[in-house]
């Protein structure tokens, strides 16, 4: 599902009309349709309901003037509260202000600061207030003037149902800042795409449930390149789970090669090849330090291990390297790092595998460390996609940002290094963000704070290890999804199954074990949805 900036947006709709012949008027016929429409849904009838409709000067107002004539012809009681000039209004929503006028409808024009703040202060508040005051291109901060409407709104929202057209008003819709007075609405229903501030924090927490209405543009316009931004959802995630075919077998399904452990972190080793397995991957190895490998060994029977030289801190040796590679033939995706540590020897064992792997890569945790400056590039001789899965603390290390920047432009993080490093980056935490080496990025909402907990990490390095080798199976097939569907489906899963366990015994006691168990009921989710 796209997510447009405010010029995209406004690109669209100029297209809608120059390309396709289809009038601005009635585009904002359609949008202030859409609204009432939802407002019909909430209130389960609008007869009677008292509903107050504030508008400004722009085209925003404009739809606020057909939301009230809609509402009026299903019977509600609307009132329109004109903060403007009427004589300053233009375009489409002058001709709306025109009807509105004609079907004589009450209207109270506010023009300045101090009689609307008078007239607010005698009305009771109402069942519903519609904000259609500012709409996606405001660009500086609401002053004192519309300040108190604000405040007005904000106090109303305690007994009345308040819903924004397109966008809260004080809100700047490429940003998830909240950089003055905003409305917080109960519904926002924007326009044929989602905007930033509808999805990003804190300016998303004011926007309540976001509805995106098509209004009419045509779907190939959506299409652009240059629209970067994207919400995963499940129907992108269902597209990369087919069916299984009745003569399918072990490796239909693609067997994961994962290179995790050391001496007392065979947990991170067994999480990630579970969640490959649990995932839906036919096989699941486990390269581990051969230590670790008598104790693990037949830990869980479905999961094959093979043994390693190791350091003298129990970690894996760079000198097995060929080892691993010489199963290439064997194997479909490669995840490095899981509980690996940073010691020297392991540090080049991850460089020689990330560089010569024949399959596509992922690298979490310690692999991930292992580049973080003064490291080599990170690359594929084979040209195999390389995906990296860092939380905050690792990217800050691969990048050299400290972590309140990263967190505060997540999504320009990882596209910078995605670009830079022409890989595949995963940014976990709140809203992950999937970003490719084109440049776009892909938020994921799935997920909650109970998953911050010891690895949940691993799990998804798992997944998205067996996702990569789906891809890998499929990719030579014409009707192949784009590698970075399959990535959003792993991250949309994981959060999802952290969802289910946390849904059914809290945040608080959820363990990274939790997810394997609720793994199966996200995937059926998915699939019936």
């Amino acid at each position: 599902m796209k997510i447009l900036t405010a010029a995209q947006m406004s690109e669209v709709d100029r297209l809608t009309t120059e390309r396709y012949r289809i009038p601005s008027l009635l585009l904002m016929e359609n949008a202030g349709r859409s609204v009432v429409d939802e407002i019909e849904k909430v209130c389960k009838g609008l007869p009677d309901k008292r509903i107050v409709v504030l508008c400004g000067r722009g085209n925003n107002g404009g739809d606020g003037f057909v939301v009230a004539r809609y509402l009026a012809l299903r019977r509600a009681n609307p009132e329109i509260l004109l903060f403007a000039d009427p004589g300053k209004l233009r375009g489409d929503a002058k001709s709306n202000w025109e009807i509105v006028q004609a079907m004589k409808l009450p209207i109270q024009v506010l023009p300045d600061a101090a009689k609307s703040r008078s007239y607010l202060r005698k009305i009771p508040f109402p069942h519903v207030v519609v904000d259609a005051l500012f709409g996606t291109g405001l660009s500086k901060p609401i002053g004192s003037d519309f300040k108190p409407v604000i405040e007005w709104i904000n106090r109303a929202a305690e007994t009345s149902f308040v819903v924004a057209v397109d966008i809260p008003s004080g809100l700047f819709a490429d940003k998830g800042s909240v950089p003055g007075p905003a409305v917080k609405a109960h519904l926002t229903v924007t326009f044929s795409a989602l905007k930033l501030a509808h999805i990003l924090p804190p300016a998303s927490d004011l926007a309540g449930r976001a509805v995106v209405a098509p209004i009419g543009s045509p779907d190939p316009l959506f299409e652009n390149p240059r629209f970067l931004f994207n919400l995963v959802n499940d129907t992108q995630v269902s597209a990369v789970i087919p069916k299984r075919v009745c003569d399918s077998h072990k490796g239909t399904y693609g067997h994961v090669h994962i290179v995790a452990g050391s001496r007392g972190k065979s947990g991170a080793a067994l999480m990630t090849g579970l969640a490959a397995l649990r995932s839906g991957a036919g096989l699941a190895t486990l390269w581990v330090p051969e230590n670790l490998q008598r104790d693990i060994a037949g830990k869980y029977p479905e999961l094959m291990t093979e043994p390693l030289l190791e350091t003298d801190k129990g970690t894996s040796d760079c000198a097995d390297a060929n080892k691993i590679l010489a199963q290439g033939g064997k194997m479909d995706s490669l995840v490095i790092g899981p509980g690996l540590t940073t010691h020297p020897s392991t540090r080049k064992l991850v460089w020689e595998l990330v560089r010569n792997a024949p399959v596509p890569v992922v690298l979490d945790a310690d692999g991930i460390n292992a580049f973080a400056p003064p490291a080599g590039p990170l690359e594929n001789s084979r040209r195999q996609p390389v995906v990296v899965t860092p939380h905050p603390g690792e990217m800050a290390g691969l990048t050299g940002r400290k972590v309140p920047v990263i967190q505060a432009d997540r999504i320009g993080t990882a596209c910078d290094f995605a670009l830079q490093k022409q890989c595949h980056v995963i940014l976990k935490g709140f809203q992950t963000i999937i970003a490719t080496p084109a440049g776009e990025a892909y938020i994921n909402r799935t997920g909650n704070p109970g998953m911050a907990t010891g690895g949940t990490g691993d799990v998804l390095a798992g997944m998205v290890g067996r996702f990569l080798a789906g891809w890998g199976r499929w990719r030579n097939n014409s009707d192949c999804p784009m590698l970075v569907d399959f990535l959003c489906a792993a991250v949309y899963l994981h959060g999802l199954a952290g969802d289910l366990a946390a849904e059914a015994q809290g945040e608080e006691s959820l363990i990274a074990t939790d997810l394997l168990r609720y793994l199966p009921h996200a995937f059926r989710k998915v699939r019936i949805r």
